[in-house]
């Protein structure tokens, strides 16, 4: 528990100005209190959903205290919420009308129930609202004492949290920046203003990394992120003019699409982050060969991601893939490669600019995430460690260090938290998925409830220690091995794990634990590993291959392990590994040696002669082609045409 304890008791140890060695024993007793308490107070799932199945008594009783009511109205949606959903997915498959209702967290809205209705959030003209913005400053004034005077602030933008938050993780961005939106009388967001920076202390030069689905829905807020920037950059304005006047030009470009917005101040640099660095990196775009009316543009972008029309980071697919890389900075490159597409709101955006993504993410020096829902954690999905897991792997990679990585945890809106991730994320290991009061319920569902065990802790954990092995340590798969494949809890969960389709689950969790030892990130003794490596053979052997990234038959897993198996085993695993590997059949005319792949003239004449008849049969099957669906689309016209003079028609659908 030491390193959990460390990060809870952080504030307090640097209050006293002690080290956590230095702590006497009361301080330490008081703060395992605190933290166990804190451990008892999260929430976490009771086994797994049953669409349609209503709610046993037991369950019932205990959703109802977690939403803290005894609510009659509230008890009744509740109780009712398994035939509405039902009867949602039925009505909709037959075209019927399926009613509107709130989204979000029932714990956190209980006019979200009864659930099964259409649901809908705000309309992203109102994001943030005022509630959605006054939480993000008041966590933007936690933030911005972490602002170190050189570095960057980071801040993931997810659509779902946006909508149950009323964009708080906006709120937060722009807080940061010192800037504040205008709402007219319905609560539309109209404009930006900029805040004294008398009252806020600094402007701290904020990134942010947009998911594909907040690009989206959210595009205006993007544009309006876009030009918060702008706005704190041209709080000095008259600054830069002043002391940097080879860059008007540049200021000037880079400020065009404020328009009325604009509001030249005279702020120090000292206290505006995103002037002082805009000047650094303009000169150094303008350096390097840049023209300077597009120096100053591309040093004031601040918002990223994949490119139009494309979702995730990629890094779950790659970590899940674990025998396609060797080196963590590979799935950094790829982390880069597909969140470099900067967006503006002159523009829309979507332009790669990866260089200036680099640029940016080696300044970063804190990094955060959002959560404002009871419903998933941090290790039951991958998006997490895809999004923060990655940004702060690239930043690692292209800085040398590892950025202090944070996240806002606004399920409570009366009581919002900001932790470092590793608290967040030992905390969760521990109260969760390393608990019997987790694990037990997910084995009244057999495989369903194995895969949960499977895929939403071990695979995704496994996502964390690629990402974050500063905070996921070897420890981490002891626990592990002990409470999943040894038992430790005495629950049957051994057996449990080789009953019929569970057992693939086992030989997958046992392939990420030799994984992690093959990586250099557990390191397990050699009776450990020669133990756990014999198990899985024999029950590769025995049940076939799982069919995962961490089983491909050409894993560089399979070679390392050889030295832990027995002398019967090596043999059948390689029968096994040939027999998966797909052989693609060569082609017969395929040239069997090098001099066979040199031609004469004639040959080559008469190859030339043969594709430009296949290039022409070709177009004549296109033309051929482009005429036959011509033909069939004017006939759909004239069809319609036909119809239309008939007058409408006569059937009536009823919605319900």
């Amino acid at each position: 528990l030491r390193e959990a304890l460390t990060e809870s008791m952080d504030a307090e140890l640097k209050v006293r100005g002690i080290r956590f060695e230095q702590a006497d024993d009361e301080l330490l007793v008081h703060e395992i209190g605190h933290y166990l308490t804190h451990l008892q107070e999260d929430y976490m799932p009771m086994g797994l959903h049953v669409f349609g199945r209503d709610w046993q008594p037991d369950a019932l009783a205990i959703m109802l205290k977690s939403m803290q009511t005894d609510d009659a109205g509230v008890r009744a949606r509740l109780a009712a919420s398994p035939a509405s959903e039902m009867q949602a997915l039925l009505s909709g498959l037959s075209g019927h009308f399926v009613k509107p209702g709130p989204g979000n967290d029932p714990l956190r809205n209980a006019d979200a129930l009864p659930t099964g209705r259409n649901f809908h959030g705000l309309d992203n003209s109102l994001i943030p609202s005022r509630l959605g913005y006054r939480l993000g400053e008041k966590m933007a004034v936690e933030a911005r004492a972490k602002a170190q005077p050189e570095g960057k602030e980071a801040v993931i933008l997810w659509a779902s949290d946006s909508v149950r938050d009323e964009g708080a993780m906006v709120g937060f961005g722009l807080a940061l920046l010192g800037i504040e939106p205008v709402w007219n009388s319905r609560g539309i967001v109209t404009a930006l203003k900029r805040r004294p920076l008398s009252e806020i202390g600094l402007r701290a030069d904020t990134v942010f990394v947009s998911s594909g689905l907040f690009r989206d829905l959210f595009g205006n807020q993007i544009g309006w992120l876009d030009k918060a920037v702008l706005l704190a950059l041209d709080g000095s304005r008259k600054t830069i003019e002043r002391q940097q006047p080879q860059l008007a030009e540049a200021l000037a470009a880079a400020l065009a699409p404020l328009g009325p917005l604009a509001s030249a101040g005279d702020e120090p640099l000292a206290g505006n982050r995103v002037a002082r660095h805009w000047i650094e990196e303009t000169q150094q775009l303008v350096s390097s060969g840049v023209a300077t009316v597009e120096a100053g543009p591309q040093a004031a972008l601040r918002v990223f991601g994949t490119a139009p029309g494309d979702y995730g980071a990629g890094i779950n697919r790659l970590a899940e893939r674990s025998g396609a890389w060797t080196d963590r900075k590979e799935l950094s490159a790829a982390y880069v490669n597909r969140i470099g597409h900067a967006y503006s709101a002159d523009n829309g955006g979507g332009a790669p600019q990866h260089a200036l993504l680099e640029r940016n993410l080696a300044r970063v020096d804190n990094t955060y995430l959002g959560r404002a829902s009871n419903l998933y954690g941090l290790i039951d999905n991958n998006d997490a460690f895809d999004y923060l897991g990655g940004l702060s792997l690239a930043v690692e990679t292209l800085k040398g260090r590892v950025p202090a990585s944070h996240v806002i945890d606004s399920s409570n809106p009366d009581k919002p938290e900001m932790q470092p991730l590793q608290a967040a994320l030992l905390g969760e290991l521990r109260g969760r998925y390393l608990n019997p009061a987790w694990i037990t319920p997910l084995m009244q569902h057999g495989y369903a409830g194995a895969r949960t065990m499977g895929s939403e802790f071990v695979e995704y954990l496994w996502g964390w220690q690629v990402t974050n092995p500063d905070i996921i340590k070897s420890w981490a798969w002891d626990e592990v091995k002990s409470v999943y494949l040894d038992d430790r809890y005495q629950l049957g969960l051994d057996r449990f794990l080789e009953q019929g389709s569970n057992v693939h689950v086992k030989t997958n969790m046992m392939a990420i634990l030799m994984v992690a030892a093959q990586k250099g990130f557990w390191q397990a003794d050699e009776a450990t590993l020669e133990q756990l490596g014999q198990q899985w053979v024999d029950l590769l052997l025995q049940q076939g291959l799982p069919g995962s990234g961490h089983t491909r038959p050409d894993h560089p897993v399979f070679d390392w392990v050889q030295p832990y198996l027995r002398d019967d085993q090596r043999e059948p695993l390689k029968q096994l590994l040939d027999k998966a590997r797909v052989q693609p059949e060569a082609p017969a005319d395929a040239p069997s040696t090098i001099s066979e792949i040199h031609t004469d003239d004639a040959q080559e004449q008469a190859q030339a002669q043969q594709q430009a008849r296949s290039e022409g049969s070709g177009e004549t099957l296109r033309s051929t082609a482009i005429h036959t669906v011509l033909a069939v689309l004017i006939a759909l016209l004239l069809i319609g045409f036909a119809r239309g003079l008939r007058g409408p028609s006569t059937s009536i659908t009823t919605e319900k």
